[in-house]
């Protein structure tokens, strides 16, 4: 009996252990699944502790003079970036005097008072740094990049290029022909209409952004521009309340207090000039967009483009991700599928209040018209269908991707800082893109889509010009070297006639 019972206490001593063991292997998977949702979720979006999500961390202050100053600490190298953004642009100028704010920007490197044009060179590249400016439609911005143990030299040269610049007449002169050279243009009228240059892009751009002063099909040039323009524009627009300093890097904050006060501080408070908004008009798609390569030239460049918000809209995101799928959808079919072009791509390139998405590839003459048509029906299914939900995912995840990778260099963060210097002043804070991004789905495409994109885009095509346009393009040129030619005939032969009756 005893027996019996010891083996029956046994056989449940067995059982409650497999059923323990059951109980604790379910249990452990339970706290696994909810222990790993996190790194699901981080696998599948982004990785919520990146080095890159930093980014959004800033520091934002208003000097008593106005001049917004954001800073932002990258300790992992010993560069330290300095940008002065200012809001004046191309589009605050007629197509006539719309190089005036860049010929301001080369101006301003030509020599201050206290530092002459290799001096404010000299001293950034001695430093281990570049110097460098640029204009853009919504602003002009001067970048130095020196070594993090000289942040003096560098807040000394923008301060001497924006307080005491020399602003000389030989030095305007020069400096035109200088964007001649960047754009490939001449001085010569003459010349210029002869070559009749136009870039596509600027051509599209003009009609995308009509109504406004972006509206200039032809390569606008500084010969316009005068020295009392210039001098009223930095007057007017150089002002403390109307530029935000970026200062990032490695670098100490009393020591860059201590140098923001000795130089950029000390500039005089003045108004903020008032600033027209840019308004678009009607974009007419239906008429071709089409200009000409060289002569023999069997490339052929289709383009499609469409308005975009600006970068600090939230339906940017979902323009974004539409300009992907788009991409992959016309690189899959365009070149993969048939081989008819080479690297379909499209993009958003955008500023922070306006912009444009664009699709592009090169193609042959041979195929130019079923590309267009391809381009055209690629859209038309994006735009009726949406994008898929699996598709939003992957893409959205792939820009976050692409976002955190590019965060590793200082100029990348600088634009963010730059497109967002508004938002920051007004808030004290950069706002968070990633989480931005995480909320765009496939509702909130469509609905951008069904809202935003026009029933159909602007279609633009460079390729060689056809017989007809080639003799159009010749034939009066020829005629009129032909009449040169012809009157300094006659003319050779009257005076031989007078010579020779002498």
């Amino acid at each position: 009996m005893r027996l019996e019972l010891f083996l029956l206490v046994d056989f449940f001593r067995s059982l409650m252990r497999g059923w323990a063991r059951r109980i604790g292997m379910a249990t452990m998977l339970i706290v696994g699944v909810i222990m790993s949702a996190p790194a699901l979720s981080y696998a599948s979006d982004h990785t919520i502790e990146s080095v890159a999500r930093k980014v959004f961390d800033v520091q934002s202050e208003v000097l008593p003079n106005g001049l917004h100053v954001i800073r932002h600490h990258r300790d992992f190298s010993d560069t330290l970036t300095l940008q002065l953004v200012v809001d004046v642009g191309f589009q605050d100028f007629t197509c006539e005097f719309a190089q005036a704010p860049h010929v301001l920007e080369h101006m301003l490197f030509e020599g201050t008072k206290r530092f002459d044009r290799k001096a404010l060179r000299q001293r950034i590249r001695d430093h281990g740094g570049l110097s460098n400016g640029y204009t853009t439609e919504e602003y002009t911005y001067y970048t130095l990049d020196i070594h993090s143990s000289y942040p003096k030299i560098g807040f000394e040269n923008l301060y001497s290029m924006v307080s005491e610049p020399l602003f000389n007449p030989e030095d305007l002169a020069r400096t035109r022909s200088v964007i001649h050279s960047e754009f490939g243009t001449s001085a010569n009228k003459l010349q210029l209409a002869l070559a009749r240059k136009r870039v596509v892009k600027e051509v599209a751009k003009a009609r995308i952004y009509v109504g406004s002063n972006l509206e200039c099909p032809e390569i606008t040039s500084p010969d316009s521009v005068s020295m009392d323009l210039i001098k009223s524009i930095f007057a007017r627009d150089y002002v403390p309340g109307n530029m935000t300093l970026i200062v990032m890097g490695h670098f100490d904050d009393a020591e860059v207090s201590e140098a923001i006060q000795a130089t950029l501080a000390k500039l005089e408070a003045k108004p903020v000039p008032v600033r027209a908004p840019v308004h678009f008009g009607k974009i007419d798609y239906l008429s071709p967009l089409v200009e000409n390569r060289g002569l023999f030239d069997p490339e052929v460049d289709i383009s499609l483009y469409i308005p975009a918000p600006g970068s600090i809209q939230p339906e940017n995101d979902a323009y974004r991700i539409v300009a992907e799928y788009l991409g992959e959808q016309l690189f899959y079919d365009v070149r993969g599928q048939r081989g008819m072009a080479y690297t379909p791509l499209a993009k958003v390139d955008n500023n922070s209040q306006y912009g444009l998405l664009e699709a592009t590839t090169r193609t042959s003459s041979q195929w130019a018209d079923e590309v267009i048509a391809l381009f055209r029906e690629k859209y038309a299914e994006i735009r009726a269908n949406g994008v898929p939900e699996e598709d939003v995912v992957r893409l959205r995840r792939k820009l976050i991707l692409e976002f955190e990778s590019k965060q590793r260099y200082n100029l990348e963060q600088a634009q963010l800082y730059r497109h967002y210097r508004h938002q920051i002043r007004e808030h004290g804070k950069m706002p968070d893109l990633v989480e931005r991004m995480q909320k765009v789905d496939a509702a909130a495409v469509k609905q951008v889509l069904d809202t935003s994109f026009p029933p159909q885009p602007l279609i633009t095509e460079q390729r060689a010009p056809t017989g007809w346009e080639a003799a159009l393009r010749i034939v009066p040129a020829s005629m009129l070297f032909a009449a040169v030619i012809l009157w300094l005939m006659r003319r050779a032969n009257r005076k031989r006639f007078s010579q020779k009756r002498l």
